[in-house]
């Protein structure tokens, strides 16, 4: 090690004493000798710091090990973790910026998981899908040269050997034709080898992510490998996204060459001015670039290592709204949040229109759909929603521009929800279907014929999809299509339509029949009433649950908060 690099026991040097460190305490942020070490680790201060080598902290990534330890506005020791703003914070940061935030974390609970969260196997995951795609690009685009070579040669034989059957008036020709053909090649094969010389160079940042990513799993200190890994997590999204823009690349298209000689070439001293043409055939690639834990490394839910009971739960009105009259009496029928907060719902059969509010409850917008028929919506970002029509249709809007993006054909079904880039609903006698964004793609996750209901409506937590069936029943699967559990309890739950799911599995919903929300446990096997008609429930379709809020909305246009604790 150089002399530059060597670090120094940092007790020692607090004595003047200069003594290399053999150990390295993410906490204090300081290098131990041997001796000192063992004092660090029987302090009642600093026994539970977690304590590495130095050859190891050396392997840490540059940009992990200048991770601060303590908030740098206020030089105090993190404390808690806010989901809302995605934040570390001190006592200080607390009292002054997040008072009204809920569902804060204490931080030693949150790193406790972090190494282990399946944030690290997202990202191994996403990593090796995109390698696979790179591999499998790059190994297409070199059989798409080597058929260019091989319509170059055919291409050339065919002009010879016509060129051999005239007269030395084609040697003009001749030259011109092949001057066009070698042209069109070295244009087409830059295409491709400028594509090619990006995916190299895109190879190398992969791998140099993998390295670093497994330095941080390995020989990071828990804080270190979960603010790490978040940072990380921006470098594999932005190499997902390349990966998943190759398709807009002008070398990523099938290219072909093809050559027509002209069937007139005998009569080329009379008619004929020119020995053929050159044209390229281009198709759409055959590889199709797909990942398989697409965005999933994108998202990283701070969640404590405990679960939740339902009976732990209660619900506080924090606010009613009424939403504003129309010509005709409201028949809201869906409901969504945007991530901004500002609220969305479907006035579905007198009204026909989409109606947004501020989070405050006040009018934003007004969207008329007439003579269309919304019966439920689900939020994709701040601007764009997906409506379930009862045309058996779903409309992509932009809510700014109150325009239709886009108009996808479905089957029977009306409830729809929305995860990560992947428009999901019901379909009647079929199952849970997926439409994904970027190509518009239709497949379906879950089989499940004894889907009757056109009315059913859906939501998802984790890996998880949760729909109300049957009447009387919550069906629970994975996307893998394996089904979960079935709730079933008609003496507090009949007649269900809308659900959502909180951050602990736990679902929400409402009994129409009993004009209640019910709540169901993670595993299915427990449910209770949690609001009645003395909170104001009333015939309601829909529910949404966001940051510790509960929204219930009634089919009249009654909306209400709750704060869950």
């Amino acid at each position: 090690m150089a002399a530059s690099n060597v670090i120094l026991c940092g007790i020692c040097d607090t004595q003047h004493v200069s003594k290399v460190a053999n150990y390295w305490c993410p906490e204090c942020d300081e290098g131990l000798c041997s001796p000192c070490k063992k004092y660090h680790s029987v302090s009642k201060a600093s026994r539970q710091h977690g304590i590495i080598s130095i050859d190891d902290y050396n392997k840490l990534p540059a940009e992990i090990c200048k991770i601060e330890q303590n908030c740098t506005e206020h030089d105090k020791k993190f404390q808690m973790f806010c989901p809302g703003h995605d934040k570390l914070c001190c006592i200080i940061c607390i009292s002054e910026n997040h008072k009204e935030c809920t569902g804060m974390f204490l931080i030693d609970e949150v790193i406790k998981s972090s190494r282990s969260s399946t944030l690290f196997d997202s990202l191994e995951k996403s990593l090796k899908d995109i390698q696979e795609n790179v591999e499998m690009v790059v190994k297409d685009r070199k059989a798409n040269l080597d058929e260019i070579k091989q319509h170059h040669s055919k291409s050339l034989n065919d002009i010879k050997d016509t060129r051999r059957k005239v007269n030395s008036r084609l040697d003009e020709l001749e030259k011109n034709i092949i001057d066009d053909l070698n042209s069109t090649e070295t244009q087409l094969k830059l295409k491709i080898e400028t594509l090619l010389d990006k995916l190299f160079t895109k190879m190398t940042t992969l791998e140099l992510l993998k390295t670093n990513l497994m330095s941080v799993k390995q020989h990071g200190s828990d804080l270190q490998a979960f603010i790490g890994s978040k940072m990380l997590e921006k470098d594999v999204t932005k190499a997902l996204k390349c990966i998943q823009n190759l398709s807009e690349d002008d070398g990523f298209s099938q290219i072909g060459l093809k050559c027509q000689i002209d069937d007139k070439i005998t009569d080329i001293l009379t008619d004929i001015t020119a020995f053929g043409s050159i044209t390229i055939e281009k198709s759409k690639s055959p590889i199709v670039i797909g990942v398989g834990h697409e965005k999933q490394a994108q998202i990283f839910t701070a969640v404590p290592p405990r679960s939740k009971s339902i009976d732990d739960i209660t619900a506080s009105l924090i606010n009613e709204f009424k939403l504003p009259l129309g010509q005709s009496r409201k028949c809201i029928t869906g409901s969504s949040v945007f991530p901004d907060g500002m609220m969305i719902f479907a006035d579905c059969h007198l009204n026909k229109k989409l109606i947004i509010l501020q989070s405050d409850g006040t009018l934003d917008t007004e969207i008329l759909l007439s003579p269309l028929s919304p019966f439920d919506v689900t939020c994709i970002d701040n601007k764009t929603v997906a409506v379930t029509i009862c045309n058996n249709t779903i409309q992509i809007i932009d809510t700014k521009t109150k325009q239709v993006a886009k108009t996808i054909n479905t089957g029977a079904g009306l409830g729809i929800t929305y995860r990560q880039e992947q428009i999901i609903y019901c379909e009647k006698g079929k199952g849970i279907v997926g439409i994904q964004l970027s190509n518009y793609k239709i497949c379906t996750l879950v089989e499940d014929c004894t889907i009757q209901n056109d009315y059913s409506y859906i939501a998802t937590s984790g890996d998880n999809i949760y729909f109300t069936d049957n009447g009387s029943a919550v069906k629970c699967y994975s996307l893998k299509g394996e089904k979960l559990w079935e709730f079933k309890d008609e003496s507090i739950f009949s007649c269900p339509t809308g659900i959502a799911v909180d951050q602990y599995g736990i679902a929400y919903a409402i009994s129409n029949r009993n004009n209640s929300v019910v709540l169901i446990s993670a595993d299915g096997k427990n449910g209770k009433t949690l609001l009645t008609a003395n909170d104001k429930i009333r015939v309601s379709y829909g529910i949404y649950f966001h940051i510790n809020k509960l929204y219930v909305a009634s089919y009249s246009g009654n909306l209400l908060k709750f704060d869950i604790a």
